[in-house]
């Protein structure tokens, strides 16, 4: 994995030198070159002050390395990283110190290092553990409302990781801090863990109303459903430290959660990276190299023809250009067709539903003593509604995203059949090869087509308490099931507004996301045509000697872009 970044940064180091006469794409070859070459891919654990960060690094690393405890850690930084034992402790002054692991806590607890009086920055921790082998970088970090409200740069660069872990606590809930660090993480778009810590602590009964409670949270926050991992860090570290795997205790998931992270790292993080940094590098390869074709071909032409046939270029650009807004604008129309398919379903599910429910409302009024009546049929009407809408969404969401993606595909080969009818006019028009680009394939990541779910609310018509002293209790009972049956009713049609709404929303954005990028790939591979035309122009007019010294230059240049494209799997 190291050897493979390790290339792929050189390639695009290479590339940056040899397109150093065209700065945009040799600042993009050399930004790609510095991502590479770090090799880290930063994962940030989140939270507030004693939620168990500590604890849980420790235990997905199984070492007793950070140190954990009931004081607060001081607003330092600990980065865990692959390599033999060890730390690097960095401080405010940029000076640095290396000890052993055994005294980090003299450096990063309140007791150790009152109010940071050693002055660190941050500390490195080194030890060999698999899950970092791959470039992962555990960070550490202090209570995050201390760092938001002290250090803006910081806390961009912990939002900003490669991935983040948020650590909530099942016996301290959503405060209100957490609550801004929510909405802060609402934008991010790389992956992030949702973990209840503690979960030992709670009866199952309260973990099941505590684990309810932050998901809704969770969704009203970040606008997406999210899993939420019900976890015991520290049981979990003991049970690691003596070689031995997490219980599966009720209720708990640290074997589970462990095991989709590791998959996070192997699959979705690394492998991601190196796939998109191989992909760039062939996108720039691809453009610098049709950039010195189109370049030598022209070199020849007079300026009278070079304008002429710029023109002819343009012209065919302009022709695929409003074909391409043409199928943007069939794009919406059957984007707006699923949406309103999506309508229906949720129309006629939002109708037959209620009656589907209806037995076991009739069974809660005739079970239920009447002094709970009331408040178990209201449990009911609730339970029938979101079990029923889990349902559904499940199967409806995998439909929307079903026709999504088939649409996207289209629209994709679509833009790809535009791209490359330009690249061919420019091949005819300049009497040069230029090869087929294939455009992105659609995201693998899928959207998230979700309602939120709205509690179920008392009914507005409540029976009083002489009303009910006055009534029969059968009579009673049909009255308070008679009003069920309506909140049923009420709520599915509430339900089915509120998800219409949702998924027609998601649709929207993710095809205009979709739409702009495809605009991108086309805009991109004209300009990097006619800017090379433009170049050949204005090279026309320099001394034989700066010509043959260009010459020599364009030819090392193609040389680098062969490489590249051949390391990128395109040659």
């Amino acid at each position: 994995m190291d050897t493979e970044l390790e290339q792929l940064a050189e390639a695009a180091r290479d590339l940056a030198v040899a397109a150093r006469d065209r700065e945009e794409l040799s600042a993009r070859a050399e930004r790609l070159a510095d991502r590479v070459a770090r090799g880290r891919f930063n994962v940030s654990v989140l939270g507030e002050f004693k939620r168990g960060k500590s604890t849980l690094v420790n235990a997905l690393l199984g070492l007793d390395l950070m140190p954990t405890g009931v004081l607060p850690l001081t607003a330092v930084a600990t980065e865990v990283v692959y390599g033999p034992p060890g730390a690097t402790v960095v401080h405010v002054d940029g000076s640095t110190e290396e000890i052993d692991l055994s005294r980090l806590s003299d450096y990063v607890t309140e007791a150790g290092n009152p109010a940071n009086e050693r002055q660190v920055r941050r500390v490195e921790a080194r030890v060999p553990a698999d899950l970092l082998r791959p470039g992962i970088v555990l960070v550490d970090t202090p209570g995050i409302g201390s760092v938001f409200r002290h250090d803006e740069a910081a806390a961009r660069a912990l939002l900003e990781a490669d991935g983040a872990i948020l650590v909530l606590s099942a016996d301290a809930p959503l405060s209100e801090e957490e609550r801004k660090l929510l909405v802060a993480l609402s934008d991010r778009r790389s992956p992030t863990f949702f973990v209840l810590n503690r979960a030992d602590h709670l009866s199952q009964a309260e973990l099941d109303n505590v684990t309810l409670f932050v998901s809704d949270a969770l969704a009203a926050e970040l606008g997406r459903k999210e899993r939420l991992w019900r976890v015991s860090a520290r049981a979990a570290l003991g049970a690691r430290i003596v070689g031995e795997e997490p219980n599966y205790a009720e209720g708990l998931e640290f074997a589970a959660f462990s095991e989709a992270f590791d998959r996070f790292v192997l699959l979705d993080l690394v492998h991601a990276r190196i796939a998109t940094a191989r992909s760039e590098l062939g996108r720039l390869a691809h453009e610098l190299d049709d950039s010195l074709k189109i370049e030598a071909a022209t070199a020849q032409l007079d300026a009278a023809s070079l304008r002429e046939r710029v023109e002819r270029l343009r012209g065919a650009a302009a022709e695929q250009r409003e074909a391409f807004k043409d199928e943007c604008t069939l794009l919406h129309r059957d984007v707006d067709a699923l949406a309103g398919a999506i309508g229906e379903a949720l129309a006629e599910f939002a109708v037959k539903a209620p009656s589907q429910c209806d037995a076991w409302l009739v069974d809660v009024a005739q079970s239920t003593p009447v002094s709970h009546l009331e408040e178990q049929l209201r449990r009911a009407v609730e339970s029938s509604v979101r079990d029923s809408f889990e349902v559904f969404r499940q199967a409806e969401a995998e439909r929307a995203e079903e026709s999504w993606r088939k649409l996207a595909e289209r629209f994709r080969d679509r833009t790809q059949d535009r791209v490359n009818t330009v690249r061919a006019a420019a091949a005819d028009i300049f009497q040069v090869e230029l090869p087929q680009l294939a455009v992105p394939e659609v995201a693998e990541e899928r959207e998230r087509y979700f309602y939120l779910f709205l509690h179920v609310g008392s009914s507005t018509e409540s029976i009083n308490h002489a009303l009910r002293l006055l009534l029969p209790h059968s009579l009673l009972r049909r009255r308070l099931l008679e009003r069920a049956k309506s909140d049923l009713t009420q709520e599915f049609d509430k339900h089915a507004g509120r998800a219409r709404w949702d998924i027609t929303q998601r649709l929207d954005a993710v095809s205009r996301r979709f739409e702009n990028a495809m605009a991108a790939e086309l805009a991109g591979s004209v300009e990097t045509i006619l800017a090379a035309a433009s170049r050949a122009e204005e090279l026309r007019g320099e001394a034989e000697a700066g010509r043959q010294e260009q010459q020599r230059a364009n030819e090392a240049a193609s040389k680098a872009a062969e490489a590249a494209l051949t390391l990128a799997g395109e040659r």
